[in-house]
């Protein structure tokens, strides 16, 4: 691409400013002395990367470098040594677009020249992020353009640490001089509290980097490499006992089946002393973190399956790694699954010391143990093993203490494996996305044993609520996985969605109708009797196609599709070199909920006197940015739900609204508009239509209002 967009020196001044009440007041317009300041635009997310080489050359010879992206647009800066006093800076700059994150990609210009010149031949890589919320203000002075405003506020994140900030800086335009520059400062301070400040955002972020220190919390939201040996190896019993196990009980097993066995209990021992909630999920994601260049997919997929059965309510069959395997290595699973299970269960009784020997065709445990509880507990929990390895027994210690466990190396890739606790906003989208996406899938495999014996109608509502949360999500996710494989998936979903939405219109049907019948009088009830009849009678048709449905060939084959791409590490990933999409979920999640956000907003100029579809439509649209906030949620914080709360209870108001209509529509196909029941219904839907369309201006003005986009705002900056 075209290089070179040059400023050989940037000049500024710079104020801290403590009291974020003073950006409001800068953000209208105004006039000082002959100046006028006009606001520019609404503001704009800056996302801001800061290179250097391992040993900080180019800190050593004071110059920063630095990648800005605002949409999709890059622009890298080079700036040299700041002169500042009273918080005017000085400095050379130069600046080029850029297609990439990776300076080492960079087309031949100034910026990369430079740069890797004083790299010396050292690779740059990013060393800090600044996240930032930019207002601008334009600043005239009779008919000369003197200089920009710009009102940031924002987040320093360096070495595990992170600093908030609100900060003003003027930049000198090309009409303007340094005079203006120096009495446009004066006048500001003059009215408002603002402190120079000779502090860049670069020296504020190295001076966070220079006082960071190993964090242990830290390591145990996100244990990688090496770190999360250390932390596995204080409470490491599950690996130890199941090898020991394995090895003795059942000698015959397959070199590589034992070293599946052995890293999924590494994992789960990773997890388990971590404190994250739900070790098992943990295990299974932490195995599946990575692409393990030494394993095929299946194995991988295999040693991941045998997490989810340490569950005490098991269900392998509704486990997307176990889903996903062939029949031989099903059993496979089960059987190293069984001794997994058993050793968790050990585990969690403290017991670590085992003898095993063979004994009329079983095999026979002795624990290290006085208490009778323990064995019963441990017993229950070799379910499993009874079912796919045979029969076991288990005893108390009488007089010798057994051997030691052994000890053996970790699996050299269990130091490539990454444990992570929610989605982290430094973590790669691709395989964060996968494992949101992959929890999802899961919650739908969940409820689909429920529907089959139709106990509760919520069943249905969760499945279809699964289907639409994965189809939103996959949207989300555009540009990250391959385009056709996402068509694909999603036109699977919209099939076994459309299944599940006409039961689910005909629960909600006859639950609205219930609770209206209960409501009238007790000698007025029978009225309602046909109605009642006529959707039960509808229902049940729709209810075995939806069966047929879910348990036909074709869906079976969809799922473990489905499931094969969410546990295959890097499988459909787009490469990121030839889009230039961001690879971070901080880098991809803010654009991704600003663009659900004003699709949704732009409803706004169509909304009064709207038709029942176009709200229908206008529902959709906010499902979509509920399920995007909702996808990014760990990595968006606690007060993700201040965004999500008014949102939900403006779709509450549209989803009764779109019931009444579904409602109104099945009475006209049933035949039943003139019957008496029906019309008495009717007209009690009508009464609550008017007042929940009465309700909805308010409802639409609190997610329309300018707080609640500045609070999304925040939560952006703050990734």
């Amino acid at each position: 691409m075209k290089q070179e967009r040059t400023a050989p020196l940037e000049v500024e001044l710079k104020f801290r400013v403590d009291d974020p009440a003073i950006f409001a007041a800068l953000s209208r317009p105004m006039t000082l002395g002959d100046f006028l300041l006009k606001p520019v635009g609404d503001g704009e997310h800056q996302h801001n990367v800061y290179y250097d080489t391992p040993d900080f050359r180019l800190r050593a010879q004071r110059y920063g470098l630095r990648v800005r992206t605002v949409g999709h647009s890059r622009i890298a800066s080079l700036k040299g040594e700041t002169s500042a006093q009273e918080g005017l800076h000085q400095r050379a700059e130069w600046e080029m677009p850029v297609d990439s994150d990776d300076p080492q990609r960079w087309s031949p210009g100034e910026v990369r020249d430079r740069a890797f010149a004083l790299a010396g031949g050292a690779l740059l890589q990013p060393v800090l992020t600044i996240e930032t919320l930019r207002r601008t203000v334009r600043v005239w002075r009779g008919s000369r353009c003197v200089a920009d405003m710009a009102l940031d506020e924002g987040v320093i994140y360096a070495g595990g640490r992170e600093h908030l900030f609100h900060e003003l800086e003027i930049e000198l335009l090309p009409e303007g001089t340094r005079d203006d520059l120096r009495e446009l400062g004066a006048l500001l301070r003059q009215q408002f509290a603002l402190y120079p400040d000779n502090l860049s955002k670069l020296a504020r972020g190295l001076a966070l980097l220079d006082e960071a220190t190993p964090d242990v919390d830290e390591t145990i939201q996100q244990v990688k490499g090496s770190a999360a040996m250390t932390v596995a190896t204080e409470r490491a019993l599950v690996r130890p006992l199941a090898l020991t196990i394995l090895d003795r009980a059942v000698p015959t097993t397959e070199p590589v089946h034992r070293r599946l066995l052995g890293l999924a209990a590494a994992c789960y021992d990773a997890a388990w002393s971590s404190g994250v909630e739900g070790r098992e999920r943990a295990a299974r994601d932490m195995i599946l973190s990575v692409r393990i260049d030494d394993l095929d997919a299946d194995q991988q997929a295999l040693a991941a399956a045998l997490a989810g059965m340490t569950r005490p309510k098991m269900r392998p069959q509704r486990d997307p790694a176990f889903i996903r395997l062939s029949a031989s290595d099903r059993n496979v699973a089960l059987r190293l699954g069984a001794i997994l299970r058993l050793a968790v269960a050990l585990a969690d009784h403290g017991i670590s010391n085992v003898t095993v020997a063979h004994a009329n065709g079983s095999v026979a445990l002795t624990l290290a143990t006085e208490n009778d509880n323990i064995l019963e507990a441990v017993a229950a929990r070799s379910d499993l093993w009874r079912e796919h390895i045979g029969p076991i027994t288990f005893a108390r210690l009488e007089h010798d203490t057994p051997l030691p466990l052994p000890i053996e190396p970790l699996d050299p890739a269990y130091a490539t494996l990454i444990l992570t606790d929610g989605l982290q906003g430094s973590e790669p989208i691709a395989e964060g996305a996968r494992r949101i996406l992959r929890r999802t899938f899961e919650r739908l495999l969940a409820r689909l044993d429920a529907i089959e014996k139709d106990e509760d109608p919520e069943d249905v509502h969760d499945a279809r609520v699964a289907t639409r949360r994965l189809r939103a999500s996959l949207q989300v996710v555009e540009g990250v996985f391959d385009a056709d494989l996402l068509r694909k998936l999603r036109r699977g979903l919209r099939q076994v969605a459309r299944s599940l939405g006409v039961v689910r219109d005909y629960n909600v049907f006859l639950e609205s109708v219930y609770a209206f019948r209960d409501r009238l009088p007790e000698e007025r009830r029978t009225i309602m009797t046909p109605l009642i009849d006529a959707i039960r009678a509808a229902r049940a048709p729709a209810r075995e196609r939806m069966l047929a449905d879910l348990t036909s060939k074709r869906f079976e084959r969809f799922l473990s599709q489905f499931a094969v791409f969410l546990t295959t590490p890097g499988a459909g990933v787009v490469d990121q070199s030839e889009t230039g999409a961001p690879t971070r979920v901080r880098d991809f999640a803010g654009s991704a909920i600003w663009r659900r956000y004003e699709q949704w907003r732009a409803f706004d100029s169509v909304l009064d006197g709207a038709t029942d579809e176009v709200r229908h439509m206008a529902r959709i649209a906010g499902k979509r940015l509920r399920y995007t906030l909702e996808f990014f949620a760990d990595a968006l914080g606690p007060n993700v739900n201040q965004a999500l709360e008014p949102l939900m209870d403006l779709q509450e108001t549209l989803g009764k609204l779109q019931d009444a209509v579904v409602a109104c529509d099945h009475i006209r196909a049933l035949g039943l508009s003139n019957d008496a029941g029906a019309q008495e219904y009717l007209a009690a839907l009508d009464a609550e239509h008017d007042q929940l369309l009465a309700s909805f201006p308010r409802l639409w003005a609190k997610v329309d209002s300018v707080t609640y986009r500045r609070r999304l705002f925040e939560m952006i900056i703050r990734l």
